[in-house]
């Protein structure tokens, strides 16, 4: 029997403090997996001095997710907002992690949020594929000293594969369903000698659904990628790695709230690259050093509600950014610094004054773990940010005060007279293992955010609108019933409230008061099959929406099953939303009047896959 809880330090800024107290989360991923994003370093998950859930790359394999927004549906605390089936549109996928929407998102460690953009950060659709994913970690909580202000949430690291044995294997498959659904993957991977190296690449279609209401709704995707990772080992833990991705797409979103016809259609083209530098110095110091630019460009041409507002998006947004880390290992202590330095730039904006605007911002930070029992740690952490529009921060361990760069997306709606948004954050959790068969975890939060930034509708700009508290709780069971079954549920609370009567309250009630996730699972030499809920209860939506506030609770249900003919053939299916229900994301995070995208109803995919 294990028992672990785990403390953080308390800390004080110049805008703020935090307060961490936290466990290993989801130990139905196992408690002995190395992590590295709670501390920008590997260590054993149940030793994290953070919330971390994992989603590995069995689960992506035997699940089918089309991409990273399907991976992290199960996953506790987080909540996600799509604006259709392919969540496609000039802006991205909203993310929350416990009620928050300051989350960072990366690839192998490397920024790919760019400030410049209104909404959330990032399309996870877009930032890789699948295929080319070893695990994906959702570090819940604060970690702002690590990862810079908009980390105030929490953090989501995709990492993606390194070979490791010196073979060549290609897997190569196809999937169709409904809605003229069709997939094409084609993945590599191989190392010879000191070189190692993956390929990726994959064209995605898809076309109108129906809702869980049996109505049509206008949707469209054409999506091609690949990503290319080329890496040479120097041996004894160092080496170097280029990573090579790009997306393009054009997509059609449908009217919000009818559904009937479309809101907007567009392109949208990306690309990333990045080289990343690891060099074992000794036994206990390595050195990490990474530079990296992505791009985005699209254009999309919006008519809110069908009619009325057409508008045309041309925009293209470019980060670049230069890292660099030393991580110094004791016996009962590690020891971590470094500096970050990214600067983002709108390089067009279609008849926009914007074009050309830039922001950066440089950081220093330094980290110390101090294992005071085998039980106990803490935690200690400094971070200096220097932004070129907003000054110097020092600050142990919070968010700083120039959050999501909204002043830079355009000259009509920034703001330049916004003050910084500031905050705090409490966490407490424990890890228990009962035996070798059950486990769980229980964690509680507390945030509190001053200043918040949002868009005011009735001035068209975005501004300060006050403060707000959130505050919840997790909890999680996970048991192995026997040699190939195993079951898991895990709960969620949430309470977020304004603390003024202007505020706009849960973003319009799109985040639910309470998320159940179920799983079971079933695991064989031939046969995995899982079948996965996800209830929903409590999202009230907007008050002068009916459709939102009749559909605040509801299930959702999802079964997958692959099945491994040979070493060679493997075939699978999916059948998504099994009892046709009609749910809907979010909708609410922008409009005030309760605009609403409903999600797709009864859906199957079926496919096959062949590696050599």
């Amino acid at each position: 029997m294990k028992k672990r809880l785990l403390l953080a330090s308390l800390s004080a800024a110049a805008l703020g403090g935090i307060l961490s107290v936290s466990a290993a989360d989801m130990p139905v991923y196992t408690l002995d997996r190395v992590v590295v994003t709670a501390t920008r370093t590997e260590e054993k998950q149940i030793d994290t001095n953070a919330s971390v859930s994992v989603v590995t790359s069995k689960q992506i394999a035997q699940k089918h997710f089309n991409d990273v927004s399907e991976a992290l549906r199960a996953v506790p605390g987080v909540v996600l907002g799509n604006y259709s089936a392919s969540g496609q549109n000039y802006s991205s996928n909203k993310v929350f992690i416990n009620g928050s929407s300051n989350v960072v998102i990366l690839v192998d460690g490397m920024r790919r949020n760019t400030n410049g953009v209104s909404g959330s950060a990032v399309n996870l659709g877009t930032l890789t594929d699948m295929a080319s994913i070893e695990r994906i970690e959702v570090l819940k909580g604060s970690a702002s000293t690590l990862y810079g202000s908009d980390a105030q949430g929490g953090v989501i690291n995709i990492i993606t594969k390194k070979p490791k044995t010196d073979e060549v294997h290609t897997t190569i498959g196809a999937g169709f369903g409904n809605n003229s659904m069709e997939k094409y993957t084609l993945y590599n991977e191989g190392k010879a000698g000191n070189i190692f190296w993956t390929i990726d690449a994959g064209k995605h279609l898809q076309g109108a659904y129906k809702d869980g209401w049996g109505r049509k709704v206008i949707s469209h995707l054409n999506a091609k990628h690949i990503d290319v990772k080329l890496g040479y080992d120097l041996g004894e833990g160092s080496d170097v790695v280029f990573n090579y991705s790009k997306y393009k797409s054009d997509y059609i979103r449908p009217d919000n709230g009818s559904n009937d016809t479309h809101d907007d259609y567009g392109t949208k083209d990306n690309d990333a690259i990045s080289l990343q530098y690891t060099a074992k110095i000794s036994s206990r110091l390595t050195n990490q050093f990474n530079v990296y630019r992505h791009r985005t460009n699209f254009n999309d041409n919006y008519n809110l509600n069908g009619a009325g507002w057409p508008f045309n998006w041309d925009m293209g947004m470019r980060t670049f950014g230069i890292s660099d880390q030393l991580t110094y290992t004791l016996d009962n202590q590690t020891i971590i610094g470094g500096f970050d330095w990214y600067k983002d730039k709108i390089t067009k904006y279609k008849n926009d004054a914007s074009e050309g605007a830039h922001a950066s911002n440089t950081a220093f930070y330094l980290q110390d773990k101090i294992d005071l029992t085998e039980n106990w740690n803490i935690t200690p952490g400094l971070r200096y940010d220097h932004h070129s529009d907003f000054g110097g921060h020092l600050s142990p361990s919070l968010s700083l005060g120039f959050k999501k760069l909204y002043q830079l997306n355009a000259a009509f709606y920034g703001n330049k007279n916004l003050d910084p948004e500031k905050g705090y954050t409490f966490e407490f959790g424990v890890n228990h293992e009962f035996d070798d068969t059950l486990s769980g975890t229980f964690n509680i939060f507390r945030q509190h955010a001053k200043n918040r930034i949002i868009y005011d509708f009735a001035t068209s700009k975005y501004a300060n609108t006050g403060n707000m508290n959130s505050m919840g709780f997790s909890v999680t069971l996970d048991k192995k019933l026997n040699k190939y079954w195993s079951a898991g549920i895990g709960y969620t609370y949430l309470h977020i409230n304004a603390l003024s009567a202007t505020e706009n309250t849960n973003n319009n009630g799109s985040l639910p008061k309470g998320t159940i996730d179920i799983h079971v699972n079933y695991d064989s030499e031939k046969l995995d099959a899982s079948l996965t809920g996800r209830g929903i209860m409590g999202r009230y939506g907007s008050k002068s929406n009916p459709v939102m506030k009749d559909y605040a609770n509801f299930w959702v249900w999802d079964l997958a099953a692959n099945y491994r003919v040979n070493d060679t053939i493997s075939v699978y299916g999916r059948l998504n939303n099994i009892f046709d229900q009609f749910y809907t994301d979010v909708g609410t995070s922008y409009d005030p009047n309760g605009a609403w995208y409903s999600a797709p109803g009864r859906n199957y995919e079926v496919g096959m896959q062949l590696r050599f």
